[in-house]
Order: C-alpha cells, then sequence, then structure tokens
C-alpha cells in the first residue's frame, strides 16, 4: 500500500503523496550476554542457553543482527573473561538460523581452571563493541545481560593489586559502561537466573542503561526480569525480548511429553499480526514438531502456502522455531512427537508477532487559510492492505500529531471511529477528527500516532500550507461507498471544486490501490474553470482485485504538475467476494421458512383445538328411571372422538345397565356437539342432541332416559357483575329478590367451542 505524504510547495498547492517503503517489524540489533560463572548450576547455564536460543531466534525481522558472547573472569594469564560463541550474524536465511542455534550450544558452566568469577564490567564492554560497529541502520540497539546479577572479580588482576578493592573498581567500571549504553542508545534487559540473585543489581544493569523506547507504551521500559523454574525460561524471555521490540507474545500451555508419545499444544496469533515467529522448547532435538495452521493445513518447513511464507531453523536443537509472513490469523496446533526410548520432557510454545503497519493520512483540504477547519483521516495499513476490522483495532490508541511554527505547541488531534461528525462510517477502521487552521500563516505538519500491545506502526507525515487568504481553487472529493465492495464493481465518487481564479487544466489520480488494483474510470483530465465545477468518477475494482481491506486516495492535481494537489479523499472499503446464491437469498429464505412455520403452527395449534373440542375423554353416560339413576358408563381414559357404548335395557327382565360394545355388538355413538351438547346416533334410529347435566332423552321406549354429565376439568370464567365466588359454581343473585338463580348447565369452554361443526355432517 502507499501512504500518503503531502509536503508545501507554495500557497495553494501541496505536492504529491509519496509512496513509502511497505511497513516492517521492529529491526534489532542484539547482543546476548551469558553468564558462565562457578555461581551459577550447571542446570542454570542450560536454562541460560535454551533463553539465549529463544532470543537468537526469535527476531521476525530478517535484517535484523545477534550476536553471543559467554562471559566469566580473567583470573591469571591464558585465561579470558569472554568468549565469542556467536559472531554477529544477520539472521536473512534458516542457515545463520541454524548456525546460530549450534554455536549457542558451545557456552557451558566454567570450570575453576577458565576463569569461573562474573566480570560484568568485560561483558557490558564487548556486547557494546558489537553494537556500535557493523550494525544495521535504525536498529534498536539492545544488550540482554543473562546472570544472577553477583558480580565478582576479586581474584583477578585487571582491577588491581588489592582483592578487596577489585569489586569497587570493577562496579566503577560497570557503570561507566552503562554511561556509555545510556549515550550510545543501548537498551539493557537484565535476566536473572540461578538461586543466590542479586535483584537491586538487575535493576541498577535496567535503570543505568538508554531508557528510550520502541513505543510510548510504560511497559517497553527496560526493567529487570527473574527466570524461576526451567518451566518458566520461555515465557520470561519472550516476554522479555517482545517488550524490547514492542512485538506481541502469545503462550501455550506447558506439557510433560513421555517417551513414544505426541502432544499438542494450542497458541493464537491475532488478526492484527503481519509476521509471526513461534518458538518451541521441545526439550530434546530428537522430538519431531509439526506446525498446523488455523485452517487445518500442516504448514511446510520452508516454502510458501497461500500468501504465507515460511522458515525453519533449530530442528537439531532442543529450541526450535518457525518464522511466518503473513500468519494466517487464529488458534495454530503444535504437534510434538517423541521417538521411542525419551525421557520425560517439559515443552512448550510461544509466539512472538506483530503487526507491522505504516498510516495512510489525508489531510481535507491538503491547502488551507487561517482559520479554516482542517479534516485528518487515518487508516493502518499493512504489506497486505488497510485494517478494516474493527475488532482488530480495539486495543490500538489513535491520534495525529500536529507541529509547525504556526502553533504556539504541539497539539493531538483526537480521532475515532464512531460515525460521528467528522467520521463518516463507524467501525470501518477509518479513524478521522478536525483542528482548526492557527491564525497565522505557515506549514503545519501531521503525524499519525498508533500505538498498542503487538503493533509497530510507521510515521509518516503530512505537511500542510497554512495562508491567509487562501489558496484560490479548491475542493472536496467525496464517496457514496458501501463498507464492502465485490471484484468486478465501482465505487462511485464526486469531486466538487471552488476556483476564484483563472481556469486550471486538472487531473484525477488514484493512489494505494496495491493488491486492490483498483483503477479510474474513464477519463482522468478536467477542466476547472471559475466558479463551481463537479464532476463524477468511478473507482473500478477488478475481477482479480485481492480481498480485504484497501486504503486509497483519490486527488485532484495540476495536469502539467501532477505535484500541486488540489483536493483529496480518502476512500477505506473492504473487498469481498460477492455472496452466493444462498446469501443473496437468506431474508427470503428466511422469511419463507416463518411463513412456513407459523403456517405449520397455526395448523398444529387448530387441529389440537379441534381434538380438545371433540375429545370425548370426561364423559358419563347414565339411565335414569323415574330421576333414580340406573348405571353409569365412563368414557374410555383414551383420546378418542366417538363415546361408543351399548345399552342393556332390562326387557329380558334383568337389570338396566351400560357397557363397552363387543364385536359384534352394533353400539350408540355419542360425539360432543354444540358447546354443552351431546351428539348421539342409534343404530338404525334417530339422531339427537342431550345437553350435558340435564334430565337426558328417553332411550326408544323402555321407560328409560339416557343422559350425560361431563366430568372434565373446567375453565373457571372470572365472576362478572353481581357474581360471588364460591364452590365449584357462580350463582347469579336476583338483584330484586335476592334469590339465587336457577341453576342451569355450565356449557363446555374448551378451545374453539364458539364454532360448531357436526360431527356426522
Amino acid at each position: 500500500m502507499h501512504a500518503a505524504a503531502n509536503a508545501a510547495v507554495g500557497a495553494g498547492s501541496t505536492t504529491a503523496n509519496t509512496a513509502a517503503a511497505a511497513p516492517e517489524t521492529t529491526l534489532m540489533d542484539v547482543s546476548i550476554l551469558v553468564d558462565e560463572s562457578g555461581s551459577l548450576t550447571k542446570a542454570d547455564v542450560q536454562k541460560e542457553i535454551d533463553a539465549a536460543s529463544t532470543i537468537a531466534l526469535g527476531g521476525l525481522n530478517a535484517r535484523s543482527r545477534v550476536s553471543v558472547y559467554g562471559f566469566g573472569s580473567q583470573n591469571r594469564p591464558g585465561q579470558s573473561a569472554i568468549t565469542e560463541v556467536c559472531p554477529p550474524t544477520i539472521l536473512d536465511s534458516s542457515v545463520k538460523k541454524d548456525a546460530l542455534a549450534s554455536c549457542v550450544r558451545k557456552l557451558h558452566r566454567r570450570e575453576d581452571g577458565e576463569g569461573n568469577d562474573t566480570d560484568h564490567a568485560a561483558a557490558l564492554a564487548k556486547g557494546l563493541s558489537a553494537l556500535t560497529t557493523g550494525g544495521p541502520d535504525g536498529a534498536l540497539k539492545v544488550v540482554f545481560l543473562l546472570t544472577d546479577g553477583r558480580l565478582d572479580v576479586s581474584r583477578s588482576p585487571n582491577y588491581g593489586r588489592i582483592a578487596s578493592d577489585r569489586n569497587g573498581e570493577a562496579q566503577k567500571q560497570v557503570d561507566t559502561q552503562l554511561a556509555l549504553a545510556q549515550a550510545n542508545r543501548v537498551q539493557v534487559w537484565p535476566l536473572g537466573f540461578g538461586d543466590a540473585i542479586d535483584r537491586p543489581a538487575l535493576d541498577g544493569f535496567a535503570a543505568g542503561g538508554y531508557q528510550g523506547t520502541c513505543d510510548e507504551r510504560p511497559d517497553s521500559k527496560p526493567r529487570a526480569r527473574v527466570v524461576r523454574d526451567s518451566g518458566d525460561v520461555l515465557r520470561s524471555l519472550s516476554e522479555a525480548f517482545a517488550a524490547a521490540g514492542c512485538q506481541g507474545v502469545s503462550h501455550s500451555d506447558a506439557a510433560k511429553l513421555g517417551a513414544g508419545e505426541t502432544r499438542e499444544l494450542k497458541i493464537d496469533i491475532p488478526i492484527i499480526a503481519t509476521d509471526g515467529n513461534i518458538t518451541v522448547a521441545k526439550g530434546d532435538p530428537k522430538v519431531r514438531v509439526d506446525y498446523i495452521d488455523p485452517s487445518g493445513e500442516t504448514v511446510p518447513g520452508n516454502g510458501r502456502l497461500g500468501e504465507s511464507e515460511f522458515k525453519r531453523a533449530g530442528e537439531n536443537a532442543t529450541v526450535e522455531t518457525l518464522r511466518v509472513v503473513n500468519p494466517r490469523n487464529g488458534r495454530w496446533t503444535i504437534r510434538l512427537t517423541a521417538p521411542d526410548k525419551l525421557a520425560e520432557q517439559l515443552v512448550s510454545a510461544t509466539a512472538i508477532w506483530q503487526g507491522a503497519v505504516s498510516s495512510s493520512l489525508v489531510v481535507e483540504p491538503p491547502s488551507a487559510r487561517t482559520g479554516q477547519p482542517l479534516t485528518v483521516r487515518l487508516s493502518l495499513v499493512t504489506r497486505r492492505g488497510a485494517i478494516t476490522d474493527a475488532k482488530a483495532l480495539s486495543g490500538l490508541t489513535f491520534t495525529v500529531q500536529a507541529t509547525g511554527p504556526s502553533l504556539q505547541a504541539p497539539q493531538s488531534i483526537v480521532i475515532r471511529d464512531d460515525g460521528k461528525e467528522p467520521d463518516d462510517r463507524a467501525g470501518d477502521g477509518r479513524y478521522a477528527g478536525t483542528l482548526t487552521a492557527p491564525p497565522t500563516p505557515g506549514d503545519i505538519t501531521f503525524t499519525g500516532v498508533v500505538s498498542g500491545y503487538g503493533v509497530r506502526a510507521e510515521k509518516v507525515p503530512v505537511t500542510v500550507a497554512i495562508s491567509a487568504q487562501g489558496p484560490a481553487l479548491q475542493g472536496r472529493v467525496a464517496f457514496s461507498a458501501d463498507p464492502v465492495v465485490h471484484p468486478g464493481t465501482e465505487v462511485r465518487g464526486t469531486v466538487t471544486m471552488e476556483n476564484t481564479g483563472p481556469p486550471v487544466r486538472g487531473r484525477l489520480v488514484l493512489e494505494g490501490s496495491g493488491r486492490a488494483r483498483a483503477v479510474l474510470a474513464g477519463g482522468t483530465d478536467l477542466t476547472i474553470g471559475q466558479g463551481t465545477t463537479t464532476r463524477p468518477f468511478s473507482v473500478e475494482f477488478p475481477g482479480d482485485a485481492g480481498l480485504g481491506g484497501t486504503s486509497l486516495t483519490v486527488k485532484v492535481a495540476d495536469a502539467a504538475d501532477l505535484s500541486k494537489v488540489y483536493a483529496n479523499g480518502q476512500l477505506t472499503v473492504t473487498i469481498e467476494n460477492p455472496p452466493g446464491w444462498f446469501e443473496r437469498h437468506r431474508y427470503h429464505i428466511a422469511g419463507a421458512v416463518l411463513l412456513v412455520l407459523v403456517v405449520a403452527l397455526l395448523a398444529y395449534l387448530r387441529r389440537r383445538a379441534r381434538r380438545a373440542r371433540i375429545d370425548v375423554r370426561g364423559l358419563r353416560a347414565s339411565l335414569r328411571r323415574d330421576g333414580v339413576e340406573a348405571a353409569v358408563l365412563k368414557a374410555p381414559g383414551k383420546w378418542a372422538a366417538e363415546f361408543r357404548f351399548v345399552v342393556h335395557d332390562g326387557a329380558d327382565g334383568g337389570d338396566p345397565g351400560l357397557d363397552y360394545p363387543r364385536s359384534g355388538d352394533r353400539p350408540i355413538r355419542a360425539r360432543r356437539g354444540a358447546p354443552g351438547k351431546v351428539v348421539v346416533q342409534i343404530p338404525d334410529g334417530p339422531r339427537y342432541e342431550i345437553a350435558i347435566g340435564g334430565e337426558g332423552e328417553p332411550y326408544e321406549e323402555t321407560g328409560l332416559m339416557l343422559a350425560f354429565e361431563d366430568t372434565r376439568r373446567r375453565r373457571r370464567r372470572p365472576p362478572g357483575p353481581g357474581q360471588k365466588v364460591g364452590g365449584t359454581d357462580n350463582v347469579q343473585t336476583s338483584a330484586a329478590q335476592g334469590d339465587p338463580a336457577p341453576a342451569q348447565p355450565t356449557p363446555s369452554t374448551i378451545p374453539g367451542s364458539q364454532t360448531y361443526d357436526d360431527p356426522w355432517l
């Protein structure tokens, strides 16, 4: 992508935006000083070796340089306080990284004959010397000092004849070296190892070096760390290294790996990361490591997969790394497989990552008069395009710094992405703010300042000329764009120019197309006469446009001198593939599904209501003679639309009775009818209604009455005016006499009872 940079060339015009180099991760020049003295155990020194490997192989920038030195003391001729374990090495190939991983293993705990006291002064002098010659230009210079912090040169004649004074003299030289570190802008990061750590000495090393940081965060300032156990080595060292370089770090849980076993570690690389380095402490060089990206693919050790590029190093060491450029974001799986006959190892993984970004900063208008409002718009751009994911930017702080002789002091402009003026759309990754030009003419330089965990942002300034009269020609570039565009589509825009001077031949210029490969459609020349000139245009995105965020700048420049810019506008969009058929019609499909569900629900409720209305459960048939109940039969307990029974009328001398039908019987069929009624069909006889709870109806010519009761639980209605609640029935009271009105049969109030279909029609 291109970053915008304006420089004033005179009133009413500015230079065109110039392309900035692709953003890169923090460039570092590192000296690792490892204490090999006898005050540390062999296990402590092994931890230091693992730590040195982590730092040496953990760099994200291929132009970074690393050197490793072991130190003890020089107590007699033939001994050396300093051993160059790994000479200064640029980390631009896997071969060089493998060489670093190999030479680090030369570190060891010194024996007495090798000079095994602790000479911090000599170590710092060597480390600083390496950083002041031959390093990459512009690199952040860092010394990592791995030690217990206990200075001891009492046996070294280099610090005087009197043994008791030697440590004091050495401490003076330590202070001198720290002053040189501060003067040469070299940070010192102490890392404490061992059981007898001198914490004040470690803190002194951190405070004595250069205090400038890679960004404005307090966490980036040098400080001492203590490695407490073997499981803490990778975590502590990676955190220190990441803090020094303004990088982010993600850790897996530690796990135990036994002979023939396989373990999977999980580690996250966030959306904003453009570069990553996964470091695996595997305990034994024979352990095999496979790296599986968030899509489930096992990535190659060296080579490319999609947009990602991989370089693996340290496979034959106890610590190995996988360098990833443009990593897939999400959760990675690190699979470790141990060979047979391997002692149990403690394994863990750490990812050091960084979002290397630059700012696309546009000031509208590009030149102005005193007192005129200026709008600044800022987008973050990586080598893969603009970051338009609001979640990826949520932990970052955005401001724009304005400086210039016409301002009494530098001013910080608060910029937001909330959709409120001057920001035109919330959550699209483009931040906006305003500044009123000062009353004094002069150039103002705007610089986007972005800080946050794991981000390194290039600062690209934009300079605007402020004049008393203002330019004769000014304008505005506006877009009517959706935040998402598809390959093969276009975004329409409008240029509006106001000219109080002579006519000008202008030209539309598009910058920052990058992977989007966008172009201006149609002619780009325009004639700007006096007064107001309006010109529509469109930005086309071809069918093979790269997907993802993009930030573009459309400018109106002088056709004869494109360095003169009269108006500009910033377009930030996300390019996505067009939706498929299902996605395009998802609302129609959802509506249809909802309609089907509603219809099905209504049908179900209607069927349920009908079944409830016709359900004969609860009906109780009885035969009565002279008002006395002679026989009773309840409907079966299962749902049924009909209550079938037979009547024994006692004509053969027996007692009247009711019974369920048997095979060959011709039963009476009873169904619920209108509310409070039962419809009865006599075999080969009449069909008639019987009121539930009434006296019944004569059954043929037997002298018997067939009646029905309903024992089903009824819905209780609230009492009306003049009614009281008591017992199971509401009693209507006569207003005139106070006597209860005659009881009336209570109609069934089951669902759907207001409508009645004859069950046999």
